[in-house]
């Protein structure tokens, strides 16, 4: 569970520069 929980936030760390509104950066999103 723990692992799935530090999966979840780093995704959401990834997802909130993107809201932020930079753009995908090469290497992260693709």
């Amino acid at each position: 569970l723990i692992q799935i929980a530090d999966l979840v936030t780093e995704m959401k760390e990834v997802k909130h520069p993107f809201k932020a509104g930079i753009k995908a950066q090469k290497g992260i999103e693709f």
